[in-house]
């Protein structure tokens, strides 16, 4: 018989809809089983694509077209995600910013990315320019244009996208940002993600718009920790500070303080491959773990069509089922190859220093 390589910790299955014990499956059987959820989201998401390669059709929202090309490239769709591109042109203002978009940070980083990957500078580039005007001087970034407070989602998000345009001296005091919200934080119950424009973190008490994870509670926004997380590996990567996977490290040890879904959840998928790419440079097999976990859970809760929905927080709209196809693709396609490269390098197949991979 042969060997079903190493062995992975299934998550609870009382964490999802679909109730069952615990069971043991090989790493190179979940790979095979996560590839195959990914591509039948991405095959999803492909059945509404237009003609003309656009993603906005009558009774459709207008800013939901920033993930599908990072997606779609990832898959091997690269025809299509070349279409939705050319599509997408017409979207990108003169000064770099996304109509429709609202000035959503967030988002706009998600299409900067797919467009440098698929090597289309003449949307990456005027869109990252527009974006990196929305720093802070401390190295913050805000979730939307103008907002008081930055965010450390964003700030970490936007910082990858300073990666994939070399620009390190950004990303690294943007590190800083992050290193330090870990250090201000105030209590042993919560993690807040804010901070105001100096890079002091706020509070509730400080700010109405100040939000926190709750440790104590389920399906929390794990992706203000898992977003940090995966930036300080990829910034590890870049540089070979052992600073940036001690914060890594710092990140991912705070999902342990989290509700025990923090890697089953809707909001984990971040933190999941973040915990991969953190197993792929460092062998802790915490980090696989984790991303088992999440990966069992998304396999377990995929509906038939290939979408998702959390049908006990979210409202059932295509939007979010599109979305979610999107974004669990990615993240399973990424945890995918960082497994099958550890896997090579444990088996002598590649060198010992881990490449850079995609987000």
């Amino acid at each position: 018989m042969k060997n079903p390589g190493p062995q992975c910790r299934i998550f609870d299955k009382n964490l999802s809809r679909f109730k069952g014990a615990i069971f043991i499956m090989g790493l190179d059987q979940k790979i095979k089983l996560y590839r195959g959820t990914a591509l039948k989201a991405v095959d999803y998401q492909l059945s509404f694509q237009l003609p003309d390669g656009g993603y906005i059709w009558d009774g459709y929202v207008k800013n939901a077209f920033h993930k599908q090309g990072f997606s779609w490239t990832l898959a091997g769709r690269f025809s299509e995600a070349e279409k939705l591109m050319s599509w997408a042109k017409d979207k990108v203002q003169p000064d770099g910013q996304l109509k429709d978009y609202l000035g959503d940070v967030y988002k706009t980083t998600w299409f900067a990315l797919s467009a440098q990957r698929i090597g289309r500078f003449d949307l990456s580039y005027p869109v990252a320019s527009h974006l990196l005007s929305h720093r802070s001087h401390c190295g913050g970034f805000p979730r939307f244009a103008g907002d008081e407070l930055d965010r450390d989602l964003t700030t970490a998000f936007v910082s990858i996208l300073c990666l994939y345009f070399g620009k390190l001296d950004l990303a690294i005091e943007s590190a800083e940002w992050c290193l330090s919200l870990l250090e201000q934080q105030p209590t042993q119950d919560k993690f807040y993600f804010h901070a105001d424009h100096d890079g002091k973190l706020v509070t509730e008490n400080d700010h109405e718009k100040a939000e926190f994870i709750d440790y104590t509670k389920p399906k929390q926004k794990y992706y203000e920790l898992g977003v940090p997380m995966l930036f300080m590996c990829k910034l590890y990567q870049a540089t070979g500070d052992e600073k940036y996977i001690d914060g890594a490290k710092k990140y991912f040890d705070a999902h342990f303080n989290c509700y025990k879904d923090s890697f089953a959840a809707v909001g984990s998928g971040k933190s999941a491959l973040a915990a991969a790419i953190y197993y792929l440079i460092t062998g802790d097999e915490r980090g696989r773990d984790a991303a088992c976990q999440w990966g069992d859970f998304i396999v377990d809760t995929q509906l038939p069509d290939g979408s998702w929905l959390d049908v006990e927080t979210e409202a059932d709209e295509l939007y979010l089922y599109v979305d979610h196809a999107a974004c669990f693709s990615i993240w399973l396609l990424d945890m995918v190859s960082a497994f099958e490269a550890k896997t090579a390098m444990d088996s002598g197949k590649c060198e010992s220093n881990a490449s850079a991979l995609s987000i």
